[in-house]
């Protein structure tokens, strides 16, 4: 049974664009054994292919020769061994605002025989051999143990119904943020992750939205670095923010209402027009039967 995974492509090209943002490139000449990397890199070559099922190729796709959704020029169906005809992409997701804000939290591989070094306070680690013999590492690790500090830059107004809350940290790498909403003194949310351009949209307390409505709220943030730091220490000066929230004026019912009122209005106006109108023909209609029958 084939079960389709709808959006494969893009979570495909996240995947993809996010190990080239996290992979860290060792230099060219930091293999041991020159001899395996080349064999390396002629099994890769020797595994690519041309294109199958494509044209006057009726031989089905085998393994490996198409990923399903690099896009092939003048082709909009292929012919895939075991699937049968898979439509072609016409062209690939454009992920870069998704990696934008994800940020990588890199750690030294398995190694030994390394060296460290006290370097400004930090303790540097450079160096080594990996756990397989096979590669010497020409890099060096320091540990980040600095928290970073969390700021609220944009918060509603209390009183209001303003909903929009925007964070800004002191780190140029945590862009990624931590928060939860309180009420009187219990939290009605759990620890929720956002980040620095998506913010916090609290429109949802909102009572006509299932929400808990109109009161006293306090919001906690902290932010996360690429080293899983997080803020050590709340303050109301920069990452708690109290406030009173109040529902905003429902204007489509309140306009509803109006409208409804001053149809009801005029349509009173005019039965009563209506009703008079005819009670004054019956009058002169009761004055004229009397002068007939004199």
């Amino acid at each position: 049974t084939v079960t389709a995974v709808p959006n494969l492509c893009l979570l495909r090209e996240i995947a993809i664009s996010l190990v080239k943002k996290c992979s860290v490139t060792a230099p060219t000449n930091s293999r041991v054994d020159d001899g395996w990397k080349t064999g390396k890199l002629q099994i890769e070559s020797a595994s690519k292919s041309s294109f199958c099922g494509v044209g006057d190729d009726t031989k089905p796709c085998e393994r490996g020769d198409w990923d399903g959704c690099s896009p092939i020029s003048d082709v909009s169906v292929v012919d895939v061994f075991g699937l049968g005809d898979v439509d072609v992409p016409q062209g690939l997701h454009n992920v870069s605002s998704i990696i934008q804000e994800i940020f990588c939290l890199q750690v030294p591989a398995i190694r030994y025989m390394g060296a460290a070094e006290f370097i400004d306070s930090k303790v540097v680690v450079m160096g080594g051999v990996g756990h397989d013999d096979m590669i010497l590492h020409r890099d060096s690790w320091t540990r980040d143990e600095k928290n970073p500090k969390a700021v609220i830059t944009t918060k509603p107004r209390s009183r209001s119904p303003q909903f929009q809350f925007y964070f800004d940290s002191d780190e140029a790498g945590a862009h990624v943020f931590e928060y939860k909403i309180m009420r009187d003194e219990t939290d009605i949310t759990p620890w929720l992750i956002t980040t620095k351009q998506r913010g916090v949209n609290v429109a949802w307390l909102d009572n006509k939205k299932g929400g808990p409505g109109r009161g006293w709220y306090t919001l906690y943030v902290r932010a996360v670095d690429p080293a899983g730091n997080r803020d050590a220490l709340f303050s109301t000066q920069a990452n708690v923010y109290r406030w009173y929230y109040v529902p905003p004026i429902p204007y489509g019912v309140v306009s509803g209402c109006i409208v409804t009122a001053l149809l009801l209005i005029v349509a009173v106006y005019f039965e009563h027009r209506r009703r008079k109108r005819r009670a004054i023909i019956r009058k002169f209609e009761l004055r004229r039967l009397r002068r007939k029958f004199k």
